[in-house]
């Protein structure tokens, strides 16, 4: 029997396809919606009051001047990449195929909710504390979400999960 070499498209629909009968699992679905949802945004509007209740005003002010920064430049990029690239997502790419939530636009690369996560967890660590780095767990859980809810490819999520690492670092890096 010979083996078919293995793409790395192929490798994004398999992979995809197995997630998606995962998420026909309620238990499955449910997690995989809290934690996209997790990645919606509000939390990254709490966290300087949260750090403001945690340590002092002015280092409440500055994170929240670091994410404002990071957040602009990172949102400015993903969206002209995800517009240039103009990648299908994976119920428009694979015939019969469904996702569990309809997403907000109609192109996939990179993953916003990825990279906002991703963006998060680096500002938190650069800024606040190395612990924050338990955060990419959360981060990654995100990211997972997406592509067993049916929005994203894996390599979706690896862009979006490079972005925002490269993002955090670079403004993180500039500011601090």
């Amino acid at each position: 029997m010979r083996s078919l070499p293995l793409t790395l498209k192929s490798f994004d629909v398999s992979l995809v396809l197995h997630m998606a009968e995962r998420a026909a699992q309620p238990a499955s679905r449910r997690r995989y919606l809290w934690l996209s949802k997790s990645g919606d945004g509000w939390l990254y509007l709490l966290s300087p009051l949260m750090v403001a209740l945690s340590t002092t005003t002015a280092a409440a002010v500055q994170f929240l001047y670091l994410c404002g920064t990071a957040f602009a430049v990172e949102r400015s990029l993903y969206w002209t990449i995800k517009n240039t690239t103009k990648r299908l997502r994976p119920p428009q790419a694979i015939p019969g195929m469904r996702s569990v939530i309809i997403a907000h636009d109609r192109f996939s690369l990179p993953s916003g909710h990825t990279s906002g996560a991703f963006l998060f967890v680096t500002l938190l660590c650069q800024a606040l504390s190395p612990l924050w780095l338990l955060g990419y767990f959360w981060a990654a859980g995100v990211g997972t979400s997406r592509v067993g809810l049916g929005v994203h490819f894996p390599t979706d999520v690896c862009a979006g999960a490079a972005l925002g690492t490269s993002v955090g670092l670079l403004i993180s890096g500039a500011i601090l």
